[in-house]
């Protein structure tokens, strides 16, 4: 009965621990807004996000949704640049990869997902979605297919693939090609 009792008392101790309300130190508060609801324009020779109507750039997190309501994307942003975590999700609102940004430069750890939601491939990107180092490929039940090491130079197919598509502009595909030792 002894027994029962203490561990009874530590259980409800860790209870009512975690169930603790955090101090607003503890507690961080983002403002959301829709990316609709941001322009874009340069400020200080540097290209940067604003809350329509404001000259402060934004701080934040922007999102995107889909014609059915869903999460394209969630970002956050700093000073009207993307820095910090960003997700974009799949139209049936599973995740489709995750990574961050660095002063708008998609870089680090990145992880992307099929549409069912199983893990398709983790590695790191520099600059912006250059791979570097070593990537795991896995299949689309989850099972691990390989692992391609691109070196510290790296691979700029999926750059590429955003220009050839039109989804980012020629100056920015040449800057990045030029910065990253490409040209």
């Amino acid at each position: 009965m002894k027994f029962v009792c203490t561990s009874l008392m530590i259980f409800l101790s860790i209870c009512i621990y975690a169930q603790r309300e955090l101090s607003m130190n503890e507690a961080e508060i983002k403002r959301e807004l829709s990316m609709s609801e941001t322009e874009g324009r340069t400020s200080n020779g540097v290209y940067r996000y604003f809350a329509k109507g404001e000259s402060k750039p934004y701080t934040g997190v922007l999102t995107a949704r889909y014609p059915n309501g869903k999460l394209e994307s969630w970002q956050e942003y700093v000073d009207g640049q993307g820095h910090g975590k960003w997700i974009n999700y799949y139209e049936n609102g599973n995740i489709k990869e995750e990574g961050y940004y660095n002063r708008d430069r998609v870089e680090g750890p990145i992880k992307k997902y099929y549409p069912s939601g199983m893990l398709k491939s983790e590695g790191t990107y520099k600059d912006w979605r250059i791979w570097v180092g070593v990537w795991k490929y896995y299949d689309s039940q989850g099972n691990f297919e390989k692992t391609i090491d691109y070196g510290n130079k790296g691979s700029i197919e999926e750059v590429q693939a955003y220009f050839n598509r039109g989804d980012i502009p020629e100056w920015w595909y040449k800057r990045i090609l030029r910065e990253n030792g490409f040209m």
